[in-house]
């Protein structure tokens, strides 16, 4: 009973440390570069058209020229998430192999265990009135 108290509270004192001890300037999210910094996309904002006059054509032709040059900026700032994603790939089909593998040598140490012959399961059957007689005489 005193190793079920003892482990408990290992694992809270465990659970604990993990959580004191996390840093919060070690924990990188979103698409940052391996040194931790951001990639920074144009200075310029996309804008929106303005359809509504039919004399601004060369105005929405540098608009969209603007707009192409700050998609342009947003993609290549995506440019190493291909192979990050082509590598988790790899990864989750290697773990999946892995885990399969697991589970046939699970089934297979079952069937191992449990043999190939069916085992003969008695007392099944519903008990009749001299089944019962025939217990209380022994």
């Amino acid at each position: 009973m005193y190793l079920i108290y003892i482990l408990i509270v290992l694992f809270i004192l465990l659970i604990g440390y993990q959580i004191l001890s996390t840093n919060s300037s070690s924990i990188i999210e979103g698409l940052e570069n391996e040194d931790g910094t951001t990639t920074t996309t144009s200075t310029t904002e996309y804008q929106p058209y303005n359809t509504n006059s039919p004399n601004n054509a060369l105005i929405l032709a540098q608009q969209n020229a603007g707009n192409i040059e700050v998609l342009k900026g947003r993609i290549d700032g995506l440019d190493g998430v291909n192979a990050k994603v082509n590598k988790m790939q790899e990864d989750i089909n290697s773990m999946q192999s892995q885990i399969d593998a697991l589970v046939q040598q699970q089934a297979d140490f079952g069937q191992q265990l449990a043999g190939t012959e069916t085992p003969d399961i008695t007392g099944t059957e519903p008990a009749t009135a001299a089944d019962v007689e025939e217990e209380q005489q022994q």
